[in-house]
């Protein structure tokens, strides 16, 4: 009998323990093809979010309404202000909430979510902020508190205290460091603000994946120009040690008492955006659609309470 058919009839007929035992190693091949394909999945989106501009701890793309500005927000008066120019929480007179979520180029069960709750006093502006993305086997966590001030009419200052934690759930060990930001806001007029932002400047770092990663520090400055009350112009230069000078810059078009619509682009990496928002009251939600020169599309929702 040739072996192709003595093995059929072993494994068919006479030999039930086979089968099984064949069964079971068909199993476990298939779920060792399962790890090794989730941990090449990761470990090639690791590289590719590094070497195409999104360093570990990048925090720039928070909140609908400013990435579909092209992320030119570091003049802009928002709870959000928190991941982007702390100064200008100073300018916020209400309790407010603001919540965001983001899924970084359509890739399944990768997720960015960021919460900011911002509380006025009569001595300073509080904020607490909470933002965490990641994929399977991997993790970015970051806590904030920030205070701002204003210091005269035209002029504010905020300061932050974050820490930033990477977590390998499957390693079961996380590793973490402390880093500060700053920020100044200058109103010229009712209708011209400048901002400043200043991220990491005493070069926080941390160790992971057995190498010692550096955190970005970087330096950005912007300008927003309303020229009249339904129409908003808005550019920045963000300066990063590890990548070239990045230049951003959006428009927002009020085109009804509620509703707003935006466009933005930054470079590079290149990006363009468009957005859409609506405004009743004390509630906002904003929606966004940021398209990656490499990696695609990345939609983002948000949503800000005033109380």
């Amino acid at each position: 009998m040739s072996s192709p058919l003595l093995f059929l009839r072993i494994c068919c007929f006479e030999k039930p323990a086979i089968r099984s035992d064949l069964r079971r190693h068909c199993t476990i091949g298939k779920m060792k093809g399962v790890v090794v394909k989730t941990g090449l999945l990761t470990f090639a989106l690791f590289f590719t979010f590094l070497s195409k501009g999104y360093p570990i701890g990048d925090q720039t793309q928070v909140g609908a309404r400013e990435v579909s500005l092209g992320s030119a927000s570091v003049a802009l008066i928002t709870p959000f202000s928190v991941y982007h120019n702390q100064a200008a929480l100073a300018r916020i007179k209400s309790l407010s909430v603001a919540i965001d979520y983001r899924q970084p180029f359509l890739i399944e069960g990768f997720a960015e979510k960021a919460l900011a709750l911002v509380i006025p006093t009569s001595v300073s502006n509080f904020a607490i902020s909470v933002q965490q993305k990641g994929i399977l086997g991997y993790n970015e966590s970051r806590f904030g508190f920030a205070m701002a001030k204003a210091l005269g009419k035209r002029i504010s200052a905020g300061l932050q205290f974050n820490y930033f934690m990477i977590d390998f759930p499957e390693q079961g060990s996380s590793l973490g460091a402390f880093l500060i930001e700053f920020g100044v806001l200058y109103q010229t007029t009712n209708n011209v603000t400048i901002g400043l932002h200043v991220f990491n400047p005493a070069r926080a770092s941390i160790e992971s994946l057995n190498l010692k990663s550096n955190l970005p520090v970087s330096a950005t400055i912007g300008i927003a120009l309303k020229p009249s009350d339904n129409l908003l112009f808005v550019s920045a230069i963000a300066y990063c040690i590890e990548n070239p000078l990045n230049i951003r810059m959006g428009i927002e078009y009020q085109f009804s008492d509620c509703f707003f619509l935006r466009g933005g682009l930054s470079g590079k990496p290149i990006r363009h955006s468009v957005g859409l928002g609506y405004k009743w009251r004390y509630f906002q939600t904003d929606f966004a659609l940021v398209h990656h020169e490499t990696l695609g599309y990345t939609p983002s929702i948000s949503l800000i309470l005033n109380l």
